[in-house]
């Protein structure tokens, strides 16, 4: 019997290759500040947005009343992802050994939800990740996050071809349910491990570091 082809890696950026999480608190801080608030220290901040609490809860634990939400949420999605904004994520450290010996053995693709095109293909850039990836697909953040990584990973593997959807969301274990492939979810981003568990993944752990044991252990690598 011939044998079975390598499965297309689908990786998530933000949470799962990238550390986000100061460039979210401090974003968050800026903005909060600029209208008057008290913004929570970044470990406060960052358990809360974990367990998916949304602006109304954060802001009232930073001082701002529902009146200046919406302002807050203008504010903030202005510059989210301006380039001194971007300049505070990093790189797990994980990420470059993984992605170099993975890159090797399967064809590695990359999906994300951003607003900015050129920020996002610049970024990558600039911390040399593009080389990795056969196929790039980004897609402005709206509606339906499950919905749009599905479209977003349906562009990136053949018809017919076997798949495994890497990040750190819900919306990624869900786009990967709704396609039929196996999904990793990591824990290292935006989610925390009991919310993604509830999700059903194939397999949860840490980071991006214990992808190739999950790889192993379902006989993918």
């Amino acid at each position: 019997m011939p044998a079975q082809r390598p499965p297309t890696l689908v990786f998530d950026l933000d949470g799962t290759l990238l550390d986000v999480s100061a460039r979210n608190h401090h974003v968050y801080s800026t903005v909060c500040t600029s209208l008057g608030g008290q913004p929570l220290a970044r470990v406060a901040y960052w358990h809360l947005k974990r367990q998916r609490a949304g602006w109304p809860v954060i802001l009232a634990q930073s001082g701002l009343v529902e009146g200046q939400i919406p302002a807050f949420e203008a504010q903030f999605a202005e510059l989210i992802e301006v380039p001194d904004s971007l300049g505070f994520d990093v790189l797990f450290p994980e990420t470059i050994p993984v992605l170099t010996r993975l890159s090797a053995t399967h064809r590695c693709t990359l999906v994300s939800l951003r607003s900015s095109v050129t920020a996002l293909r610049a970024q990558l850039a600039v911390f040399a990740l593009t080389p990795f990836f056969d196929v790039i697909e980004i897609a402005a953040a709206g509606g339906d996050p499950a919905f749009q990584k599905a479209r977003l990973i349906r562009r990136t593997v053949p018809a017919d071809d076997p798949a495994v959807v890497i990040g750190d969301t819900e919306a990624d274990i869900m786009a990967a349910h709704a396609l039929g492939y196996v999904s990793i979810a990591v824990c290292s981003g935006i989610r925390d491990r009991d919310m993604l568990a509830r999700e059903d993944p194939s397999a949860l752990v840490d980071d991006v570091g214990g992808v190739e044991d999950a790889l192993r252990h379902a006989r993918l690598l």
